[in-house]
């Protein structure tokens, strides 16, 4: 299973968030490399399973992060070769972070491309840095944990660093629960 796996790494791809608002660049490097190593660490729990989305725990205390990830149901694109792919809503209750959604796309993205993210009729554009991709802002977080919540599905079309264009279809079914199965593993209120 894989999902453990990319579980383990979501404190780095959130601590990359995190960090590239705070530090410079050689400051990212030491963290990184401190992270990577705990990362591997931390054991991930499978909370549940709910149709196209599951739920996940690791860690403990300050260092608690929940998940709810999923597969794309179809990704299209002229690419002969692609990583794991995944959608992400995470909690860091010992950070006081919440909702912070990602995509990790399964290839590098184009440097200073803004991926394109329609949930219903809402569209939204998150920031890149690898193969990671953020929402702009905590509010951007809330609205988009909103529509997932309320929608059947939702595309993601993003630009590889070879200029490939991807688009990829999420299932939203089982979000709302994996959502709430989150939010009570890290004690969120709300």
């Amino acid at each position: 299973m894989i999902f453990p796996l990319v579980s383990c790494n979501l404190v780095l791809i959130m601590s990359i968030k995190i960090m590239k608002f705070i530090f410079p660049k050689n400051l990212i490097k030491f963290f990184l490399t401190f992270v990577i190593l705990f990362a591997f660490d931390l054991n991930s729990k499978e909370l549940a399973k709910y149709n196209d989305w599951t739920a996940f725990a690791e860690g403990e205390g300050k260092n608690l992060a929940c998940m709810a990830v999923s597969k794309p149901k179809k990704s299209e694109g002229k690419y002969s070769r692609r990583g794991d792919i995944f959608a992400i809503v995470t909690h860091l209750p010992g950070q006081n972070k919440w909702n912070e959604f990602s995509i990790v796309a399964g290839y590098n993205y184009q440097p200073n491309s803004n991926p394109d993210v329609t949930i219903g009729d809402m569209k939204f554009q998150l920031f890149t840095s690898g193969s990671r991709a953020w929402s702009f802002s905590p509010s951007e977080d809330e609205k988009i944990v909103k529509f997932l919540k309320n929608s059947m599905k939702m595309k993601v079309i993003g630009t590889s660093s070879r200029g490939t264009i991807t688009n990829d279809t999420y299932s939203l079914v089982g979000f709302s629960k994996a959502y709430k199965k989150i939010n009570e593993a890290c004690n969120k209120k709300k």
